[in-house]
């Protein structure tokens, strides 16, 4: 776990080092040691911060809850950073604790051992929790409405290739089998009238090695998120064929929304927190009003610096890129829903047993509290 920030106290962040130091000590049901604010006071005292103020908010706050997050300084989890940062789970009564969850432990992992209570990642994994995991989870909003991606053709093929159609029998970069970029893919594969078998799928190298294959044919076209893909532009290699990073352009290309970032707990633990994940859900919300309502500079200023970077200005277009994806309520449909479940099953029979029914809710957007 390289990061965690505790909601009381946003905008703070632990050292790398005194992370490190934490995790290695903690036992698997820290989550509950978390509980202790005299532990808050030890822990950020140990870091170098007062606690004073932390400390008092924990005492006079509500139920804590813990969320993995895939990727705590990742654009795509945007909603759920800014809920913290701006202070909006602890206007519900919330003391929320983001951990990063890099691929080991998974995000199921601290999740099944008790760890985290809940996630926020790509909807899909509520597929996996289904049939790999022991904690069945359902999505109780969809943040995330497009992939945030552009499936560019090489350039040498741009008088050849005018249609996702024309791509049938190519090359194509897209990564792992479970990559939100092969997903992707394999969507709009199903869009040209071919299917995942209909195109040969190349891994994911180096910046330069895939900029080379583009050129000399070593690869036909390449599913990218920004800034990446305006460097293939840039580079001469590479055109957009399609655009999937706002609702219009997703609905276009592949014929509805692709739910993405999500939020989903274990089905017991919403069934036994109702109040907690209302909650949630109602931060959640008012941050992507605030992602919708504001622009990308005013965005930037809420996020941690070391989240932007020395290139501001290319930061601030990727986040005008990325934040189309938040154009949506939060809803999920059953048609965006069916979609997703048959690529995933396309790509992976393991799937079959999956009962889409029970991976999604709406009743928490349903009821919202007024943004």
């Amino acid at each position: 776990m390289a990061t965690f920030t505790i909601g009381a106290n946003p905008g703070r962040q632990l050292s790398r080092s005194i992370q490190r130091r934490t995790v290695s000590v903690l036992p698997h049901a820290w989550r509950n040691v978390m509980r202790s604010s005299r532990f808050l006071a030890i822990l950020l005292v140990w870091a170098g911060l007062s606690p004073s103020i932390s400390v008092a908010s924990a005492q006079g706050a509500g139920e804590r809850v813990v969320l993995a997050v895939d990727g705590t300084q990742q654009l795509r989890n945007l909603p759920v950073l800014l809920a913290e940062r701006l202070g909006y789970f602890r206007e519900q009564g919330l003391i929320v604790t983001l951990v990063d969850a890099p691929a080991d432990p998974s995000i199921g992992q601290l999740v099944s051992d008790g760890r985290a209570d809940g996630t926020v990642a790509y909807f899909h994994h509520t597929f996996e929790s289904q049939i790999e995991g022991d904690k069945p989870a359902v999505s109780v909003l969809v943040m995330g409405a497009t992939p945030q991606l552009k499936l560019l053709v090489a350039e040498r093929l741009r008088d050849r290739v005018h249609q996702i159609k024309d791509l049938a029998g190519t090359r194509i970069i897209t990564g792992g089998i479970n990559s939100g970029k092969t997903t992707t893919m394999t969507m709009l594969a199903a869009r040209g009238g071919f299917g995942p078998t209909g195109y040969t799928r190349l891994p994911l190298t180096s910046r330069e090695a895939m900029i080379e294959a583009l050129r000399s044919g070593g690869a036909d076209a390449i599913v990218a998120h920004e800034p990446d893909a305006s460097d293939y532009v840039r580079a001469g290699v590479g055109f957009v064929l399609a655009d999937i990073n706002s609702v219009p352009g997703t609905k276009a290309s592949i014929g509805d929304v692709y739910p993405t970032t999500a939020l989903y707990l274990p089905r017991h633990f919403v069934a036994a927190h109702q109040q907690e994940v209302q909650k949630l859900v109602n931060a959640c919300l008012k941050a992507m009003a605030f992602i919708n309502s504001h622009d990308a500079a005013q965005i930037a200023d809420v996020l941690p610096v070391q989240m932007t970077g020395k290139d501001r200005a290319a930061y601030l277009t990727q986040i005008d890129e990325d934040r189309l994806s938040f154009a949506t309520d939060g809803r999920m449909s059953l048609a965006a829903a069916q979609a997703m479940y048959n690529a995933m099953l396309a790509l992976q029979p393991k799937y079959v047993s999956v009962k889409l029914g029970e991976t999604y809710t709406n009743e928490f957007v349903e009821r919202a509290a007024p943004r």
